[in-house]
C-alpha cells in the first residue's frame, strides 16, 4: 500500500528483461522473477538476436506459464532499445529491470510496493555484488536522492522501480550511449519528476563472477561517461565535476595519480577514492583481492 493509500490492492508490475545467448544464466535471472512473493507480474523477455537455442527454450516456458511474454528480435538492436521494446509493451502499472546476468531476491517486488510513495520518481534497493564465493554489499543505507546526489555518483545503482508511465513519459533509456544508460535514465527520471528515494537493504544480487561476455566493455564504460558529461554538465556544480572525473579514471582501471587524489578529495568519498588510490598504485594487492574473491 502506497503511504497516501491510493495504490489499487495488487497491482500490476512489468519487468523487462533483455538477453541475447546467455541461456544459462537467462534461466536463474527468470526463476528469480517468477519465484517472487508479490505474483501479479508480467515478465517481458526481449531475446535480442539470440543464436543458441534460448528461443526455443523462451518458447517452450512460455507456453505454461502466461506471466512470461517473448519479443524476439531476428538481428540484434542492442540491450537499450530492446528495454525500450518492453517499455513500450508494458501493461504494468509499476515497472523495473533485470539484467539477464543478474538476480532478484524473493521479496524484491514486494518491498518495492510496501514502500511506494508517488512523491517520489523511483524507488531503489542496495545491491550485492556476488564474486563466486563472497559477495559485497553496496549502496545499501536509506536516502532520498536529490538531482545534485546523483550527478556526483549513481546511488540508484542499475535499476529502479517506478511508474510505467513516468519511464515512458521520458521516452525509456537513450539508445546512442555506449554505457552509463542506466544513470542516464535515472537522472532524467529525478529531472522530470523530483527526488527519488533509496530503501535500506538490498534485494538485487550482481553476479561477477561468471566468464560469459561482459556487455560494457573498459572503452563503452569511458565512452558512456563521456556521453553522461556532455549531455548533463550544464546541471553540474563543481563538486559533481569532480566525481564525475574520479568515475571516469576509476572506470578506466588506470593508476591515481597521488596530486588528483588530493584535488578529488574537495568532492568527498574519501573512503572510496582512498581504497581506488592504494589499488591502483599498489597492483600487487589488487591482483591478490581479487583472487581471494573468486
Amino acid at each position: 500500500m502506497n503511504k497516501s493509500g491510493s495504490l489499487p490492492k495488487s497491482p500490476l508490475v512489468t519487468i523487462y528483461l533483455p538477453t541475447k545467448n546467455r541461456l544459462n544464466l537467462l534461466k536463474r535471472a527468470i526463476r528469480s522473477v517468477l519465484n517472487q512473493t508479490y505474483t501479479n507480474l508480467e515478465l517481458i523477455v526481449i531475446n535480442d538476436g539470440s543464436t543458441d537455442t534460448t528461443q526455443q527454450w523462451l518458447e517452450e516456458l512460455s507456453a505454461n506459464e502466461p506471466r512470461l511474454i517473448v519479443l524476439t528480435e531476428l538481428k540484434s538492436i542492442g540491450a537499450c532499445a530492446a528495454r525500450n521494446k518492453a517499455i513500450n509493451k508494458a501493461s504494468g502499472q509499476f515497472i523495473t529491470g533485470l539484467d539477464d546476468d543478474d538476480e532478484f531476491l524473493p521479496e524484491r517486488i514486494k518491498t518495492f510496493l510496501e514502500n511506494y510513495d508517488s512523491k517520489y520518481a523511483f524507488l531503489s534497493h542496495g545491491v550485492l555484488w556476488y564474486y563466486g564465493r563472497v559477495g559485497k554489499v553496496i549502496d545499501a543505507q536509506e536516502q532520498d536522492l536529490s538531482l545534485d546526489d546523483m550527478l556526483s555518483y549513481n546511488y540508484a545503482t542499475n535499476q529502479v522501480f517506478t511508474e510505467t508511465y513516468k519511464l515512458k513519459a521520458i521516452q525509456g533509456f537513450d539508445t546512442t550511449f555506449k554505457a552509463c544508460q542506466d544513470y542516464d535514465t535515472w537522472v532524467r527520471l529525478i529531472l522530470e519528476f523530483g527526488m527519488a528515494k533509496k530503501l535500506q537493504g538490498y534485494s538485487y544480487i550482481q553476479h561477477q563472477g561468471h566468464e560469459e561476455e561482459r556487455i560494457s566493455t573498459i572503452t563503452n564504460k569511458l565512452l558512456g561517461y563521456s556521453q553522461f558529461n556532455k549531455k548533463h554538465n550544464q546541471l553540474m556544480n563543481k563538486k559533481n565535476k569532480i566525481n564525475q572525473s574520479f568515475m571516469s579514471i576509476s572506470a578506466s582501471k588506470k593508476r591515481y595519480p597521488l596530486y588528483l587524489y588530493l584535488k578529488h578529495l574537495q568532492g568527498g568519498f574519501f573512503i572510496r577514492k582512498t581504497r581506488y588510490l592504494l589499488s591502483s598504485n599498489l597492483p600487487l594487492l589488487a591482483s591478490l583481492r581479487s583472487k581471494a574473491l573468486k
